[in-house]
């Protein structure tokens, strides 16, 4: 083991350093007696001293963090600056395993370039005498310092790598024990290993295929040099004129070459006599003995020996993909689900990219030899590629083929490749090419019975869903709010005639009655809601009209109709896939779904996942496969290869247009947007700074689920306390002049009363809109409040009467009122608290912007300066691209912040 020793503590300049083979304890600083060589009057003398023993764990904490303005002795320094060099390329993975002197495992620093031995020779130049004054025999001769310094670099690199964790795993456990053990038959072993990593060359095999008219493979022993890999020697050159080879690849040639055919005959069983050669230089190889060469390759390359094929020998190996075609009657397209019965599928193999000829799979399948030639070049078939040709054919439904034929590869999750490429030939890839020319400027005219002229962008967007219909398949309607998306679904229900079930939230079922009846005045319209709901005698025209609370509980029942259409609006209400009411809804069979909603994508991709296989079934592949090579790289890495991959997948399947869009929606007026900061009032302050150092001590002491349940209350806490310190207390007064939020908004309603103009208010606290319904009533304004607790038509009255303008404010809870809601009578939007998400607001936003707006919107962000929300507003302006492209954002992010991300989010910034 090594060790220091510190003597004459009142000289810091007396610190030595040992190496004794010799296994000690050292887990404690001790006392030993050591002879030196010091100064006398006159020369030097030997002389025993009393000095602290330090284990070389001890000496590493010490030294290598030693600073260089310290005090130190100039010995101390320069073992400082030795262990900090050796540390440094132990980092740098400079380490090989190595059998001391006297036959112990330890690890040695190497292999070393010209610049690590230039500085070590300079730390040895430099060392002190009294750094190495350690007497070695009785004449009074000192240790020498070379040997010392590069015992010291040894001694780091042992020490660093015996960790405790490091002797309980791994093939290198004997290296890696906390102790030394007695190894020396493993001598060779490392000798040849640091032969390999410090060599000037290396050993090449190349490998020649059989002669016309022979079976016998040659193999030829060839010396590459390292730095230089364009100069290759036969080795029967090196025999021949060992003195030039040696000029030229250095004086280890010959140890270079016997000790790689010595791994080589250890590694290759044909291979084991090669060494009784007298001047080995090639061998001959059956092809049984090839097949064991090439069963060794990988191992050969980590063992730094190189195997070489000629350019006949070097063909790819065989790909695979499926074929996947349907027979289909001539005439329309058939639909997917039709092509259930037709589907075929069966394995193509091809070499360099053309298919294997029936005649070519014959002669590899009754080869006996491993190495096949075809098509002038030598193959390999290894036993994996041979159980390949044999394998069955995955199971495959309609829609995985119509992925496939988008140009998505397959997943096959118990397949050793993973994932496969597939054609698709016959009906199927004329259903794709049907699919890519969707949406491409075809109109639907108006069907008859609908009372309504569509917009050239709805009878584009009827066409689009008329055409998937056709095909049996179902796809996502994500038009921004107010581009009527209902319209276009009743004047789906019109062409294809029903039955049709819709499924929305419960404040909407009034809505869509209502818009039914002025639509298609002769449709029936059944509402399947309430206690004495029923579905008795659904006829083809039907309009039926639920809830996602409903279908929770009902959906077998809703399966008993042999629905033609389905759809589900809103349908991000359904957007986590594990949900009840998501499980509950896949339930309801349907010739076609449709999906509606404006926000495809909230927070995360799943969410997109979820509605679209929910439309089409299987297109998007399993959810487990879809997060790892869809949802992951795309929300982690922002990968444009993926992100490109699901747009092509999802483009026919869903349609989205904004308002902004060119030709959308020309008629909307402009909309305004202003970002509000107000400063927070005293009281304010004051909550605010004591929550977020309260929190912060705890989150630093907590983990995992519970660390991110903390940041959620901070979270939470903080937005209280910026709405209003009474929200945050649970008071229900007084309100006044204690948040610089209500001074703010109390200011602007003066201002849009004034000018007789009507606002909406957007909250996430019902607490908090009641505090401001109660205050602002009190001030004169005719106001009231819409929120999750109230019935279906108690909320369509607010609606009804702010419409009127019999309302001039009117408060609502986000999750509430943020979707479904037609409240084009008001000309200001207030959000007096983020959700944090650009989508939800958007959509908020979208209940006055939206067909039917006459006049100029003005969206107002109430933000409190130098607080969590000031720096997450700058966060979203930053972000909200992310779901344009198809990337959401949420608060889940905050969750995973680390200490110092999170205190630089919340601290309330000086101003």
């Amino acid at each position: 083991m090594s060790w220091f020793a510190c003597w004459d503590p009142q000289d810091p300049g007396g610190l030595l350093y040992r190496d004794e083979s010799d296994v000690v304890d050292t887990s404690q600083p001790s006392r030993v007696n050591i002879e030196v060589i010091a100064q006398a009057q006159r020369g030097t003398k030997r002389q025993t001293v009393s000095a602290t023993k330090l284990s070389m764990a001890d000496a590493i904490d010490l030294l290598g963090t030693l600073s260089r303005t310290t005090n130190a002795s100039p010995s101390a320094q320069a073992w400082a600056s030795g262990i900090r060099s050796a540390l440094s390329l132990v980092a740098d993975g400079r380490v090989l395993p190595w059998i001391s002197p006297e036959g112990f495992d330890t690890w040695r620093l190497d292999p070393l370039d010209t610049s690590d031995l230039e500085y070590l020779e300079w730390l040895v130049s430099v060392l002190p005498a009294e750094a190495h004054a350690l007497a070695t025999d009785k004449k009074g001769v000192v240790g020498d310092p070379a040997f010392a310094m590069r015992s010291l670099y040894d001694a780091v690199a042992d020490r660093m790598i015996r960790t405790a964790a490091a002797s309980r795993v791994g093939p290198m456990t004997l290296f890696a024990g906390q102790q030394p053990t007695k190894a020396p038959h493993l001598r060779p072993w490392v000798n040849d290993l640091a032969t390999a990593h410090c060599a000037t060359s290396r050993l090449v095999i190349r490998v020649h295929p059989p002669e016309e008219d022979a079976s016998d493979w040659q193999v030829v022993f060839q010396l590459q040099s390292r730095s230089d890999p364009s100069l290759v020697v036969n080795a029967s050159d090196f025999w021949q004129t060992p003195t030039e080879v040696m000029e030229r690849l250095g004086d280890q040639v010959e140890l270079i070459l016997l000790s790689g055919l010595r791994r080589l005959s250890q590694m290759v069983a044909p291979f084991e006599e090669v060494l009784d050669q007298v001047a080995p230089a090639s061998a001959v190889l059956s092809d049984p003995e090839l097949d064991l060469l090439l069963d060794q390759l990988d191992d050969l390359a980590d063992a730094g020996i190189d195997v070489r094929w000629p350019s006949e020998l070097v063909a790819p190996k065989l790909e695979r993909q499926l074929v996947v075609s349907a027979a289909a009657p001539s005439g329309a397209l058939p639909s997917v689900t039709d092509l259930e019965s037709l589907l075929s599928v069966d394995w193509e193999f091809l070499l360099d990219g053309v298919a294997l000829t029936r005649s070519e799979l014959d002669i590899i399948g009754d080869a006996k030899r491993s190495v096949v030639p075809l098509r002038g070049k030598w193959v390999r078939l290894t036993p994996h590629e041979r159980a390949r040709l044999k394998a069955r054919v995955p199971a495959m439904t309609p829609t995985m083929a119509l992925a496939a034929a988008l140009g998505t590869d397959i997943s096959l999750e118990d397949d050793e490749d993973g994932v496969v490429g597939v054609r698709v030939e016959g009906a199927m890839a004329d259903i794709a090419d049907r699919l890519a020319e969707l949406g491409q400027d075809r109109e639907e005219a108006e069907p008859a019975g609908l009372q309504a002229e569509l917009r050239p962008y709805q009878r584009r967007g009827l066409a689009w869903m008329v055409d998937l219909c056709s095909l049996g398949l179902g796809g996502c309607l994500a038009d921004d709010m107010g581009l009527g998306k209902t319209l276009q679904v009743l004047a789906l229900h019109a062409t294809r005639g029903g039955p049709t079930l819709v499924v929305c939230p419960t404040s909407l079922l009034g809505n869509w009655e209502r818009e039914a009846h002025k639509f298609l005045p002769d449709a029936t319209v059944r509402i399947f809601h309430g206690a004495s709901r029923d579905l008795a005698d659904v006829q083809t025209g039907e309009i039926v009209v639920t809830t996602y609370g409903v279908v929770r509980t009902d959906a077998e029942r809703l399966n008993e109709v042999p629905w033609d259409l389905v759809v589900a609006d809103e349908a991000q209400y359904a957007k986590n896939p594990q949900s009840r009411t998501a499980k509950a809804l896949r339930e309801i069979e349907g010739r076609s779904r449709i999906a509606l909603t404006g926000t495809p994508v909230e927070n995360r991709l799943s969410e997109l996942w979820s509605i679209i296989d929910w439309a089409v079934p299987g297109l998007l592949g399993p959810l487990a496969t879809f997060r790892r090579q869809i949802a992951t790289p795309i929300e982690r890495d922002n990968d444009r290869e993926a992100t490109f991959a699901l747009n092509q997948l999802t483009r026919p399947f869903l349609l989205r247009r904004k308002k902004t869009d060119p030709g959308i929606a020309p008629e909307l007026p402009a909309k305004l947007e202003r970002d509000l900061v107000v400063p927070l009032s005293a009281e304010q302050v004051t909550l605010y700074k004591a929550a977020v150092e309260e929190s912060l001590a705890e989150v630093a002491n907590a983990e995992g689920i519970e660390r991110r349940g903390l940041v959620l209350k901070l979270l939470t806490g903080l937005k209280q306390i910026t709405n209003h310190p009474a929200q945050f207390l649970k008071e229900d007064g007084p309100l006044d002049k204690r948040s610089g939020k209500l001074d703010a908004l109390d200011d602007l309603l003066l201002s849009t009363r004034a000018n007789g103009e009507a606002t909406l208010i957007f909250t996430q606290y019902v607490k908090m809109g009641e505090l401001l319904t109660n205050y602002l009533a009190a001030r004169g304004h005719r106001i009231e409040m819409l929120h999750g607790g109230q019935s279906v038509s108690a909320r369509q009255d607010l609606v009804d009467r702010f419409q009127d303008r019999e309302l001039d404010v009117l408060v609502l809870s986000l999750k509430a009122g943020g979707t479904g809601l037609n409240l084009t009578a008001a000309t200001n939007v207030v959000h007096y608290d983020r959700w944090w998400n650009p989508a939800v607001e958007d959509q908020a936003t979208d209940r006055a912007y939206r067909i039917g707006q006459t006049q100029v919107v003005t969206v107002h962000r109430i933000i409190t300066e130098g607080t969590v929300e000031d720096r997450v507003a700058e966060l979203l302006r930053l972000k909200r691209d992310l779901a344009d492209r198809v990337v959401g954002t949420g608060e889940g992010w905050i969750g995973e912040l680390d200490d110092d991300e999170l205190s630089r989010l919340v601290t309330l910034e000086s101003l």
